[in-house]
Order: structure tokens, then C-alpha cells, then sequence
């Protein structure tokens, strides 16, 4: 089960992440928690406020609760399970575990909610590549089922933690923020597969599937 959710903001395609909040369920519900600093450069970046709230310090678990609520897709939807296959989500137990799994990303507020994934054996998820807006890559360069591998980046100047992605010997991007987590210490070898590809004149998107 999914227990932790980042809150992930930027200010357009290309622009680097803020991870400005979490929300951590527990047994009592689920608890919201703001990052300052975080917060305070993604203000200077362009943020006018998170998620609709307009007092961090007094959100509660009803606030939030409505907030996954509306990142959901809609039961009456009738496109619903074609969405939840495409995000690996069809066994996701709950909202809070489908949000994770789908990101609930939106073009009106470019916030992504981020599961954090604890490795287990037969786990499996769908991310999609950073860093693409900074590599030029020829439309054609991916198919989809392409295998792709990664290398830690232990020595990167800005994140320790980050994961760089390969086809073959060419580096096309970055496993994005918290899901980079993910590949740290792992004891189960992983496979990366190009699961869905965005593009028109220009790759924008290649959503990876992960699986253990």
C-alpha cells in the first residue's frame, strides 16, 4: 500500500521541480505537510498558491480528502478503466492509491502528485521521463517496447539520487523527483520498457513502465 504522496510543482515543460508538500496517510486519516523553503523558491519561480489552499498551516484532513477527491478520475468516466491500465492502477485499493499511481497531473496548475514506492518483487509502475526538453532526440528515436536501462548518478552536482536513463549508450533522460527513490539499494533487478510516446514533430513525452 501507497502511504506517501509528494506534491510536485514547475512552472512549465523544461523548468525544474519543486517538491513543496506531502501528504502521509496514517489511521487516522491523512496528514498534509507543507515545505517552506521549497514553497518559498517555487513562489519566486511563479507559484501563486498550492492546491487551492489558502492557509497551509490549517489544512485539514477534509481539505485534503476533497483535493484527491477532484485529482481522481471520475467513476462515471467512461474512459476510467482504459485510464487505470494505462498507470498500472486497476488493483490501486483506494483514491489516495490511484492519485499516486496517476499523478494527478493537470495543465491549469502543472502539480504532479508523486507516489513514493517502496521496491517489492513483482511491483510495477508508470513514470515518465525528465529532462526530455533538454536533450534533442530525432522523433523517431523510441519505440514503443524500446528497453532502456539506468545508471546512478552519484557525483551529479544538483541530486545525488539522480537517475539517468539510457537506450542503448545515449543518455535521453532523468527518472523524475521521489520516483528516483525508487532505485536506490535496490536487490531486485528492474525492467524499464517505453510504454507510450507523445509526439508531434517533436518527442515531448515517454512514459516508462517499471517493473521488479
Amino acid at each position: 500500500m501507497i502511504r506517501v504522496i509528494y506534491i510536485s510543482w514547475r512552472k512549465q515543460a523544461g523548468s525544474r521541480r519543486h517538491i513543496v508538500a506531502k501528504m502521509k496517510r496514517n489511521a487516522s486519516g491523512v496528514i498534509f505537510q507543507s515545505f517552506p523553503k521549497a514553497l518559498e523558491k517555487a513562489k519566486a519561480d511563479g507559484l501563486d498558491y498550492l492546491a487551492g489552499f489558502h492557509d497551509l498551516e490549517k489544512v485539514t484532513n477534509k481539505d485534503v480528502t476533497q483535493l484527491i477527491n477532484h485529482r481522481v478520475i471520475g467513476k462515471d468516466r467512461p474512459d476510467r478503466q482504459h485510464f487505470l491500465s494505462f498507470w498500472e492502477a486497476e488493483k490501486a485499493v483506494d483514491n489516495f492509491e490511484i492519485l499516486a499511481l496517476t499523478q494527478g497531473s493537470s495543465p491549469t496548475d502543472n502539480l504532479e502528485f508523486l507516489g513514493e514506492y517502496h521496491p517489492q518483487k513483482g511491483m510495477k509502475f508508470v513514470t515518465d521521463l525528465a529532462g526530455l526538453s533538454h536533450i534533442e532526440l530525432p522523433k523517431d528515436f523510441f519505440k514503443i517496447g524500446d528497453k532502456l536501462t539506468y545508471k546512478i548518478e552519484k557525483d551529479n552536482p544538483i541530486d545525488k539520487k539522480a537517475v539517468a536513463v539510457y537506450k542503448d549508450r545515449t543518455k535521453v533522460g532523468y527518472i523524475k523527483q521521489i520516483h528516483s527513490r525508487f532505485f536506490q539499494d535496490l536487490k531486485y533487478p528492474v525492467s524499464l520498457t517505453v510504454k507510450a510516446l507523445d509526439q508531434n514533430g517533436r518527442i515531448k513525452n515517454v512514459f516508462i513502465l517499471v517493473e521488479l
